[in-house]
């Protein structure tokens, strides 16, 4: 008669995914948290609860929806930031990044002469291509932020303390 077989060895505990646990590690631990609950391990690094304001780039230059591309590139190049916030008064309004704004620029195969190509770029604002993206809080943990990043496939997020632009939060800042 047949006895079913088990399909293979049973998977090691340490080495089953487990949730997190959502608790500071207490001091004196070296910022590892090692508890166990049955045959399950779950082992928290102090990583996880680094906060995105200890990360974030601040400050960084804000631009309006009315400044030219040609600006924008400029600020970026000399700011060395990936993205632009776009302000209006006091309230943001989304992220330009390089690659938005070089597509609004005009090709290299152009027949615009160097000062009808100066004027063109002067007279196009960033308003066109202005990306509306979720933002993280200063408090929030990087975590958060890295499954934010992640799930609406962004490379920047801005941080905003209520509507107040605080800083940037790049995907480098996450390794």
């Amino acid at each position: 008669m047949g006895t079913s077989r088990p399909s293979g060895p049973p998977a090691h505990p340490a080495c089953v995914k487990q949730p997190a646990v959502s608790r500071r590690p207490e001091a004196g631990q070296d910022g590892i948290v090692d508890r166990f609950a049955g045959r399950r391990r779950v082992v928290i690094s102090e990583r996880e609860w680094t906060l995105v304001a200890e990360r974030m780039m601040a400050p960084v230059p804000a631009i309006t929806p009315r400044t030219s591309v040609a600006t924008a590139l400029r600020l970026l190049r000399e700011h060395q930031v990936p993205a632009l916030p776009v302000c209006e008064g006091p309230r943001f309004v989304g992220l330009v990044d390089e690659k938005g704004l070089l597509r609004l620029t005009p090709s290299d195969a152009t027949t615009l002469d160097v000062y009808e190509l100066r004027d063109v770029l002067d007279r196009l604002t960033v308003a066109r291509i202005v990306e509306r993206v979720p933002a993280v809080a200063p408090d929030a943990p990087l975590e958060d932020a890295r499954m934010l990043m992640r799930s609406h496939r962004r490379e920047v997020l801005p941080v905003l303390d209520g509507d107040r632009l605080v800083g940037l939060l790049h995907w480098t800042a996450l390794l």
